[in-house]
């Protein structure tokens, strides 16, 4: 048995969520809140109002408590009005920032060699 749906219908729904996530944007920006981060505040006094819970201080700043309607609430707000795929993506680190120097590799293994094995290594180098 399959099901036939309304196209333009389901289309039409989707169009509204997209455009609602950007309108609410525009509406925080007309207030002066321009990103994210900074509506952030807003949002968490906003779920600790509506849930009747305290914020409080963590090792990170200003938290509700964890995995509570209220936390889940300022997350789904800030999703709705900020979705995170039009937020841009964290730089990744380049290839070569995790390379280390090579003579700096091959200087810290020398000191690692014993007395013995750097005079080896000396006498080896002479004969060369």
């Amino acid at each position: 048995m399959t099901k036939s749906f309304n196209r333009k219908a389901v289309f039409a729904v989707f169009n509204d969520a997209d455009n609602e996530s950007a309108s609410f944007a525009v509406r925080l920006m007309e207030l002066g809140i321009a990103s994210r981060a900074e509506a952030k505040p807003f949002a968490m006094e906003w779920a600790a109002d509506k849930y009747k819970v305290r914020i409080t201080q963590g090792q990170r700043g200003a938290m509700l408590p964890r995995d509570s309607a209220s936390e889940k609430a300022m997350n789904r707000v800030l999703q709705v009005c900020y979705p995170k795929a039009d937020a841009p993506k964290p730089k990744t680190p380049k290839a070569t920032a995790n390379k280390s120097d090579p003579v700096e590799a091959l200087f810290k293994k020398w000191q690692a060699l014993s007395a013995a094995e750097k005079r080896r290594f000396t006498t080896m180098q002479l004969k060369a």
